[in-house]
């Protein structure tokens, strides 16, 4: 029985002349499972060079944004230094004056502002269920001026940024700037209550929105006539001050 063969045949273009030749039959297989390992080699060696270039390129930019992000911090280090050395001139300049700083100054280095976790008997409780201020609405404060005959209010000194929360369920009634408190929120809760958050950074509610006890609605900040960020918050009832500490325990 002959043995199974490929038989090629190449003809030229205006010439009679041709090359013929046979491969046997397992031969012509193995040299097409070459081809296909040859194939699949060239595809993998070309997947790992482009796959080694894209790592190369991806670590020549970490790199480079290594190297500004050290600029920048070596800048932010220097701006702070240079607002410390301010700070201090402002209190010194204070004093010779006899200008009494509002709040006194507080060190928050190293304060989390977005640390205030919401108390665990706020969470998951329907709108209007504490319709009447009983959240404190900052953390980690120090009360710079407790009420007076002229103040009645408390100014809370927290860290700038810090996240400024609702004292209960309410409507957002008032949103602006004044001369004396700079940016404010008034927000109105039921049977005559309202309470006023003043020299906020900004806002996060406007007028309008309906709020929930513990929601950030704005940032503690120094806006209006203030020297260092604090809140002013005040409670109202029937549309008069009365002292915070008669609902919240500062």
């Amino acid at each position: 029985m002959p043995k199974k063969a490929i038989t090629v045949f190449i003809f030229g273009n205006y010439t009679p002349n041709s090359l013929r030749f046979s491969l046997p039959l397992g031969l012509a297989r193995l040299l097409f499972v070459i081809l296909c390992l040859m194939a699949v080699v060239v595809f993998t060696a070309f997947g790992l060079v482009t796959s080694g270039a894209y790592r190369f390129y991806r670590l020549q930019y970490l790199s480079r944004r290594n190297r500004q992000l050290e600029e920048e911090f070596k800048k932010v280090r220097l701006l702070k230094e240079r607002l410390e050395f301010l700070e201090g001139e402002r209190e010194k300049l204070s004093k010779m004056l006899g200008v009494e700083l509002t709040p006194p100054p507080v060190d928050w280095r190293g304060a989390v502002t977005d640390s205030f976790e919401i108390p665990e008997w706020v969470k998951n409780q329907p709108w209007g269920k504490y319709s009447v201020p009983v959240l404190v609405p900052v953390s980690g404060y120090v009360v710079s001026r407790g009420v007076d005959s002229a103040h009645i209010a408390v100014d809370l000194a927290a860290a700038k940024e810090s996240p400024v929360r609702a004292a209960a369920d309410g409507v957002v009634t008032a949103r602006g700037t004044d001369p004396q408190f700079g940016r404010f929120l008034l927000i109105s809760h039921s049977s005559g209550y309202e309470t006023y958050y003043g020299h906020l950074s900004s806002w996060l509610v406007k007028e309008g929105d309906t709020v929930q006890v513990g929601e950030v609605i704005a940032r503690v900040g120094m806006t209006g006539k203030a020297s260092a960020p604090h809140l002013h918050f005040e409670i109202r009832k029937l549309g008069k001050p009365i002292d915070p500490a008669t609902l919240l325990k500062l």
